[in-house]
């Protein structure tokens, strides 16, 4: 996100007289804590007791628009919250298609599609290798409730039939996933979709492989089709499992502004602090990175600089499948054509009342959401498109 501002800030065809700005918040995929930042965004307020100098905790700019969340439960609450407001919301990765009812969502955008095209490819490829007796399982949440209920009125189409249906907890204990496996087990149906993140499915496929359950034939839902991390952990277990995968696409220049990170730019940033050191394994002075990993990380030795990202290997680095990473580039620049398009409007062809335009100097957040369904069709056909076959 921080890339696509600077970039659209340096062009001169797109916004050239106005520069964007930003505030990043951690939502912590938890609803409380989502609506808490997104109400602190919305206000420019600072948020008190968060371990930041008090030089720091100075009035901010109002955000018009949010760009978030990831998870389509988390999106729907703040969206709630924030309704009365008509503060604009783009997610880059919250795929629910209860989010496109405008009628109660009428703030929301997405540079990810809908559930509803992922479900009818995901049912004619099954169709397609004449699977008819399956079963499906998905986590505790709006995403796979919505994404299962979809799955299984389309399915009753072409006579493919459920042979049980199992929702698990996000945070899975483990009885739950033992309780899971066995219905795995004791069921003849062999071909198994799942809706869920890679994280919950995690469990599941260690517990598979403590019981020695390696014959099954995996249907992935986009959130976890391209993961790496279950495919390398994984892979004896996952051979052969099917899915549709976010399209990738280039950011051209991205590498080579990711690489210029340095231990002077991680100690500015709360999320590089913790990047920083759980890549290089040392500790940075002030450090702000609260997260618990066990005792070792207190051990480790102080950041001495010398540090560089070209001597080792991370993901953050890795710019050959960029999916959910592009999706959030698209949503800046929708965002950007947005103001764009309030900038150069004339006075009399305006989208509002009697052809008015919009005002960039006090920009009311539901000016920006009315322009962004003029912008959002630009990118409708290229978001649309997105589904690519995936197979391990």
């Amino acid at each position: 996100m921080i890339f696509a501002v600077r970039e659209i800030n340096q062009r001169q065809d797109l916004l050239p007289n106005l520069s964007l700005g930003y505030h990043i918040k951690d939502s912590g995929d938890d609803i409380p804590v989502s609506v808490k930042r997104s109400l602190l965004l919305v206000n420019g307020q600072p948020e008190k007791d968060s371990g930041q100098s008090c030089t720091k905790d100075i009035q901010k700019q109002p955000s018009p628009v949010i760009v978030g969340d990831a998870a389509s439960g988390v999106s729907m609450a703040v969206l709630r919250t924030l309704g009365s407001f008509k503060i604009p919301m783009v997610s880059y990765f919250a795929s629910c298609s209860c989010l496109s009812n405008k009628k109660e969502f009428p703030a929301f955008m997405r540079t990810m599609p809908s559930d509803v095209f992922q479900i009818k490819a995901l049912v004619k490829l099954v169709q397609y290798f004449q699977w008819t007796w399956v079963g499906v399982i998905g986590v505790e949440s709006d995403y796979a409730r919505f994404a299962i209920q979809l799955f299984l009125k389309e399915s009753e189409t072409f006579n493919i039939c459920p042979a049980y249906v199992h929702f698990y907890s996000v945070v899975l204990m483990q009885d739950a996933v033992e309780e899971l496996v066995d219905i795995l087990k004791s069921s003849s149906a062999t071909v198994i979709v799942n809706f869920s993140g890679e994280s919950e499915l995690h469990s599941i496929l260690k517990e598979c492989r403590r019981q020695n359950l390696t014959h099954l034939q995996w249907i992935a839902s986009e959130a976890w089709a391209t993961s790496k991390a279950l495919w390398g952990n994984f892979g004896d277990l996952l051979k052969g499992t099917l899915g549709f995968a976010i399209r990738r696409a280039d950011i051209p220049h991205l590498g080579s502004y990711l690489r210029r990170v340095n231990i002077s730019v991680a100690q500015k940033s709360d999320f590089l602090s913790e990047f920083w050191e759980e890549t290089f394994h040392c500790r940075l002075n002030g450090s702000l990175n609260t997260h618990v990993h066990g005792e070792q990380p207190q051990n480790w030795p102080p950041c001495n600089g010398s540090e560089s990202l070209d001597d080792v290997y991370t993901p953050y680095l890795d710019v050959s499948q960029l999916r959910v990473s592009y999706n959030v580039y698209k949503a800046v620049y929708l965002i950007a054509n947005a103001l764009h398009d309030m900038s150069t409007c004339e006075p009399g062809k305006g989208p509002f009342q009697n052809g008015t335009c919009g005002c960039l100097s006090q920009i009311l957040p539901w000016q920006v959401c009315l322009t962004h369904h003029f912008a959002f069709s630009a990118y409708i056909v290229l978001i649309r498109n997105y589904q690519t076959l995936y197979t391990f």
